[in-house]
C-alpha cells in the first residue's frame, strides 16, 4: 500500500522537477510554435471582444456590467473552443444561469452572446 505524499515530499519533487536550465531549454525548443499559438488566439480574444463590445454598445449597456459581460463571453469562448456540438451548448446554458444569478446580468443578451460565440468558434475560419 503507498504512502500518502506529504508537503514536504511533494517539493522536493517540485525543486527537483523544475531545473532552470530544464525548463528555459525547453521553453527555447518551442518558442516558435508558442508564439504563433499565442498571436492566433490573441487575434480570437480581440475578435470576441469586439463583438461583444458593439452588441453592448448597441444596446445602450454602460459601466462595470460591460466587463462582466465581457468575461462571460471570454470565459465561454474558452470553454467551448475545447468542446463542441451538443457540449458547447450545455456549456453555454450552464454559464447563462451562472452569470444571470451570481451577477444578476440580462439572460436575453447572455443568450445573444453565447449564440453568437459559439458559431463564431465552430464556424472554421
Amino acid at each position: 500500500m503507498p504512502l500518502p505524499k506529504t508537503g514536504i515530499d511533494m517539493f522536493e519533487k517540485y525543486q527537483k522537477k523544475y531545473n532552470p536550465t530544464v525548463i528555459g531549454t525547453r521553453f527555447g525548443d518551442v518558442q516558435s510554435v508558442a508564439l504563433a499559438r499565442a498571436q492566433a488566439g490573441l487575434n480570437q480574444v480581440f475578435t470576441i471582444r469586439s463583438m461583444v463590445s458593439d452588441y453592448l454598445d448597441e444596446r445602450g449597456v454602460t459601466g462595470g456590467t460591460r466587463a462582466t459581460y465581457l468575461a462571460f463571453a471570454l470565459e465561454l469562448w474558452r470553454m467551448v473552443s475545447r468542446q463542441g456540438g451538443a457540449a458547447s451548448a450545455k456549456i453555454a446554458q450552464g454559464l447563462v444561469q451562472k452569470y444571470k444569478l451570481a451577477f444578476d446580468l440580462n439572460e436575453t443578451y447572455l443568450n445573444d452572446i453565447a449564440n453568437a460565440i459559439i458559431v463564431k468558434v465552430t464556424t472554421p475560419p
